[in-house]
């Protein structure tokens, strides 16, 4: 299935006038085209980027010649957009960043004779929000040991004794411990497969967003021990239905977000944590715990797959209260006026 199929503008086909010249619609086309096949984007930014450049012509005006193309359509759209209350302030940021890597692109490509940006200031402000990270007490709670997890099944229990119940609770207690260790994006964890995993280096061959490859590692060999008996188990409970997944539902299929967003959700409210967990926040957790106990900054971002450092140092507002702590019990001024 062809991208134009996949991400079709609103069913918009691209038009070529009778003078020849393109239309905004086929430059958005054509831009999605590149991002493709060119920048070889992941579908899901592809997707994002086709409902961004949907919304721009929607407000630009899909017929509108390339060759007029004007500063004022981009101020309009983000003032549309801006105006509007049912959008988030960083949704009008992630479109106007859109916009403005196409008409980079076209300027670049000399598909338009100037580059509008040059005469426009466009500030979006985004609220400070910090990330939502369990503390320490919560994490110790939901990998606590319980007998239907993996460390409290026998080793040598058979994976067909156990039930589609306690299945779901062994692969949510292990995913949690995973993500938590990894910093993994949930997204990246369900696309991992068993040729990703170097069990003699604890390592995890991950792909990323934009394509990127990067290697987690585990801190120690308890999760690889665990992982492997997790394939064995399933591969007695499932018999030949299993693939080369890493992790599976309790009908032996490959785990979707959905359902390890899901089995995660419930296996925290069992462990009586008041929030609502979701793999995401075990990620925020991750990149906290691991400032927190002093890991470089730049070593964070590799492990997080962050593009740019400037993404990872939000987690270092977080783990400000603990260098306050940590000042606090120095006792500088009691040493001094002792």
């Amino acid at each position: 299935m062809t991208y134009h199929v996949l991400c079709a503008l609103s069913g918009l086909a691209a038009l070529e006038l009778e003078n020849g010249m393109s239309t905004l619609n086929d430059a958005c086309e054509r831009f999605l085209s590149h991002c493709e096949s060119e920048k070889r984007l992941s579908p899901l930014t592809l997707r994002a980027y086709a409902g961004d450049l949907r919304c721009f012509l929607a407000v630009a005006g899909a017929d509108n010649l390339l060759t007029q193309f004007s500063e004022s359509w981009i101020e309009s759209a983000v003032k549309v957009w801006s105006q509007d209350d049912t959008l988030k302030a960083i949704t009008v940021r992630r479109r106007v960043a859109c916009v403005k890597a196409m008409v980079r692109w076209l300027f670049r490509k000399k598909l338009i004779s100037f580059n509008p940006l040059e005469r426009i200031h466009i500030e979006i402000r985004i609220p400070k929000r910090l990330p939502r990270n369990l503390h320490t007490d919560e994490i110790r709670r939901l990998i606590a040991d319980k007998p239907e997890t993996l460390t409290g099944i026998d080793k040598q229990a058979h994976g067909s004794s156990i039930s589609r119940s306690n299945w779901d609770i062994l692969t949510a207690r292990l995913a949690i411990e995973v993500l938590t260790l990894t910093g993994l994006r949930v997204g990246e964890l369900v696309k991992v497969r068993r040729a990703d995993l170097d069990l003699r280096l604890g390592q995890i061959r991950v792909s990323g967003k934009g394509n990127r490859e990067r290697h987690v590692s585990f801190p120690d060999n308890i999760t690889t021990t665990r992982l492997q008996t997790y394939q064995k188990l399933a591969e007695e409970k499932f018999a030949n239905s299993t693939s080369d997944g890493l992790f599976y539902n309790g009908l032996g299929k490959l785990v979707n977000e959905q359902y390890l967003r899901r089995v995660i959700r419930h296996y925290a409210e069992d462990a009586d944590l008041t929030r609502r967990v979701t793999p995401h926040m075990l990620r925020h957790t991750a990149a906290t715990q691991l400032l927190e106990a002093g890991l470089d900054i730049r070593l964070v971002q590799r492990l997080l797959g962050h593009a740019s450092i400037t993404t990872t140092e939000i987690y270092t507002h977080v783990a400000d209260h603990v260098l306050r702590s940590e000042i606090a019990r120095a006792n500088v001024r009691g040493r001094l006026e002792s």
